[in-house]
């Protein structure tokens, strides 16, 4: 998602002020009401959010425009913004008018914040139907629309709860391929607190690191998705890369949703063909010609509809340190790599299950 933000922030302006492969802009033509809006939905969530703005023109400063509410966001009066689930044959199953909300806070930057216009549903999403964002213009009676089918649950084949940390070897993760996912990220979270020494206060802290550098998108034919290139020992240098020497601390591993010794949480997403275009498209090229292309998925009559609708869910899986099997949390204690960190054992941990 922050890589959207990013995309949003740094395109917004742009799109606003004109094509950069049209050099032969009118500056005295006429506004023209172009939209824009971005949602990702994941069947997993209960509530589903979705982002419109409005382009507007202006002579002045284009960025203190933007941090106008009234300059970027429709009157909620003057769109209606529709949700549509439609079943593989394409019939409309049920509808949905959106309601707005600002409960959501938006982060500083160009735009207004630090409240912000979102739309919502509260629908549970069915992983066989396809649903239609649809925003109505009350005055025009214009009409834009995007689809997109939803990314469906699937699961982690290995690695397994209890699995050997120590491994030096590459080491195959693999799951099962998601109906309607093009690509994949795997993200790695190592959970742990601090114990401060002088004051015994305790903090929860974490650190979660990207395992893949580019999207993963290629399937075995048995509907297996493969990753090779990691090596389980190699978290213990993500360790001491993320986490800082304090001499003022202890520190002990976490335990994830309160179960013992599980630590470490691989997380793996799965995302809509869409999205795998819009980062296709977005993606900053390695060549020196500075055209760039603009990828939508919205559809309108006078193509005056910009933005992405698409898709995805993540699934995951909580990992051990277990020093029965593997003496893996001896080596987060006494290791050359992490020893300066003051890691001690679980077991001694304010924290640990006595019962």
């Amino acid at each position: 998602m922050n890589r959207l933000k990013r995309f949003i922030t740094l395109m917004l302006p742009l799109l606003l002020l004109g094509s950069a492969c049209n050099r032969q802009i009118d500056l005295s033509a006429d506004y023209k009401d172009i939209s824009f809006t971005y949602a990702i939905l994941d069947v997993n969530d209960s509530l589903h959010y979705f982002k419109i703005y409005k382009g507007f023109l202006t002579d002045e400063n284009a960025y203190v425009q933007a941090s106008d509410w009234n300059n970027i966001y429709y009157p909620i009066d003057s769109i209606e913004v529709r949700l549509e689930e439609y079943n593989s044959a394409h019939t409309l199953l049920r509808s949905q008018v959106l309601d707005t909300t600002t409960i959501v806070p938006k982060e500083n930057g160009i735009f207004a914040s630090p409240k912000q216009l979102l739309y919502y549903s509260d629908w549970k999403l069915n992983e066989d139907c396809i649903y239609r964002l649809v925003i109505h213009h009350n005055d025009s009676g214009e009409e834009s629309y995007a689809e997109t089918p939803v990314v469906n649950h699937f699961s982690i084949r290995r690695p397994t709860s209890s699995w050997n940390m120590n491994l030096q070897q590459p080491y195959a993760i693999q799951f099962y391929q998601s109906d309607h996912a093009a690509c994949y990220d795997l993200l790695l979270t190592f959970a742990y607190i601090e114990v401060d020494t002088t004051t015994g206060v305790i903090e929860h802290k974490s650190f979660t690191r990207r395992l893949n550098s580019d999207l993963i998108r290629t399937p075995s034919a048995a509907g297996i998705v493969s990753y090779s290139s990691f090596t389980p020992h190699d978290i213990f240098r993500y360790i001491a890369q993320y986490i800082p020497v304090k001499p003022n601390v202890t520190r002990y591993i976490d335990a994830i949703d309160g179960n013992p010794y599980r630590c470490i949480r691989l997380s793996v997403w799965a995302a809509s063909q869409d999205y795998l275009y819009y980062q296709q498209v977005s993606t900053p090229s390695s060549s020196i010609v500075d055209n760039r292309l603009e990828y939508t998925n919205f559809i309108s009559s006078d193509e005056n509809a910009y933005g992405l609708l698409a898709s995805r869910t993540s699934t995951y899986v909580d990992l051990m340190i277990n020093n029965s099997q593997d003496h893996s949390e001896d080596t987060l204690v006494l290791s050359p790599t992490t020893r300066a960190l003051n890691f001690g054992y679980y077991r001694n941990s304010p924290l640990f299950p006595t019962e």
